[in-house]
This record gives C-alpha cells, structure tokens and sequence, in this order.
C-alpha cells in the first residue's frame, strides 16, 4: 500500500512534465516515421561532419538519398539519422531522472536539457558508428566474403546494437549520478549499474513500436531475426558488464549482490 501511495504521489508530481514528454516523443516518432533524407538534414549534417571528420571521410549530399561517400559507395541516409537512438536516451532520461528533481523549475530544466543533450549525444555516438560501419567490413572482408552466416548486412546490423546499447547505458548511468548531485542526494557510491531504465527504453523504441505498427507481419523474417539479434546481442552484453560488475565488487569486498540485475531502480 504504501509503495502504491509513493508512486501515486510521484506520478502526480510530475504528470505534467512526463505529459510533455510524451508528446514530444511521439511528435518526432510521427516525423520520423514520414521522413525523408530531406526532412532530416537536421540531424543528417551534423552527423556527415563529425563522421567525416573523425574517420577522414568526405560526403557530399544528394537530394532525395543522403549524404553520400561516392569512393566508398556508402550513403548516410535517413535510415541512418540515429533518431530512433534519440528517442530512446531522451525517454530514459526524463521519465529516468526528472522524478528527482525537487522543484519545478529543475525538472523544467532537466527535460529541456534532455532533449538538447539527446540531440547532441545523438550527433556523437552516430559518428563513431558510421565510422565503423564503413571501417570494420573492410577489416574483415574475407570473413564477410566467406558465405558464412556473417554477412555485411548483418554486421551493419549488430555494430548498430552495440554501439547503440552500450551508449544508452552509458548515457544513463552518467544522468542518473548528475540527477543526485542536483537533488542534493548524499549517497555512498557502489559500483554498480543500473539497467531496468535503459533496457526497457531501448526495447520498448527499436522493437515495441515497430511491433505495434506491424513490423512482424510486415517483414516475420526480417523482422524475427532483427528482434533475435538485437535480444541475443544485449543480454550478452548485459551480462558481461553483470560478471564485470560483479567482480569489482567482490575484489573491494562490497559483496557482488548489489549489481544485481535491476537493483537500484527504487525511487529515492
């Protein structure tokens, strides 16, 4: 009852803010949807920039397609604008943190500051996984052209997970440690990572929604494959980071329960 009554309370506090929230989430989810390289160029050329300029690269943009790398036959195109990876850090960073925030004006604040920071985080991580879809099919291009079950496509694919995964949890432990220093939360400091909120985001945006709106019956094998990949691929990675955790906390004799696979979720 009493944990009801919490939630209750936290909810009332600030429905307003996870009101916005989802409209904005869904405004642009709605935008992406209908997009097209044109539409997108805000996201698009920042990203074409950094890329090129971290991996010494040079796009020009084509109406219509994307920026394009006419030697290396690669297009930045709107399927690769990141803007789904957006929605997902956006949404564990509101609906994640603002409940900390102790006045209106903070939680004002931090849901403004995380939808500029998604953005920009957004730009960033994109870059490096451009970069290394371009650069790590042509460190392996025996193996992608031995006809085995790794194929350049699915490659494309699984750097898109990791990259993407390991950067929502890593964008989200960050927020989370800036949320108690900004509502003054005086707390002893385990290692430990918290996932439930990174984890339910990023399902819930790359394969919750595009369940609903049909994708299986659209695509089942395209679609079945990706949803085993992108599930294989991220418990994988969880529970390396787990055994990780685990360790380090064993070697400084905090004990290895509290990494815990969703310890540490609680409201405050």
């Amino acid at each position: 009852m009493m944990a009801g009554s919490r939630w209750k309370a936290v909810l009332k506090e600030n429905l307003v803010f996870y009101a916005v929230g989802f409209v904005v989430l869904s405004c642009l989810k709605l935008f992406y949807s209908r997009a097209g390289s044109d539409e997108l160029r805000w996201i698009l050329a920042p990203t074409a920039r950094w890329a090129g300029s971290l991996g010494g690269l040079s796009f020009v943009y084509e109406a219509g397609q994307g920026y394009v790398n006419h030697e290396l036959r690669f297009i930045i195109a709107s399927s690769c604008s990141g803007v789904q990876f957006m929605l997902a850090s956006m949404a564990a960073l509101i609906y994640g943190c603002i409940h900390r925030m102790k006045t209106g004006r903070k939680k004002a604040v931090w849901l403004a500051g995380s939808m500029a920071f998604s953005y920009l985080f957004t730009v960033f991580v994109n870059g490096i996984r451009i970069v290394l879809a371009i650069y790590l099919p042509l460190r392996l291009e025996r193996i992608l052209a031995g006809g085995g079950w790794l194929t350049a496509q699915r490659l494309h694919t699984l750097i898109g997970i990791v990259v993407y995964f390991m950067a929502l949890l890593l964008v989200y432990q960050a927020a989370d440690f800036a949320a108690g220093l900004i509502a003054g939360e005086v707390r002893r400091q385990r290692r430990r990572i918290k996932w439930a909120v990174p984890v339910f985001w990023y399902f819930a945006i790359v394969l919750g929604i595009p369940f609903l709106n049909g994708a299986l019956g659209k695509n089942r094998d395209g679609f079945g494959e990706y949803a085993a990949l992108v599930t294989t691929v991220t418990m994988g990675i969880i529970l390396l980071l787990w055994l990780a955790s685990a360790a380090g906390n064993g070697r400084t004799g905090e004990g290895s329960a509290d990494a815990g696979l969703g310890r540490g979720e609680e409201l405050p």
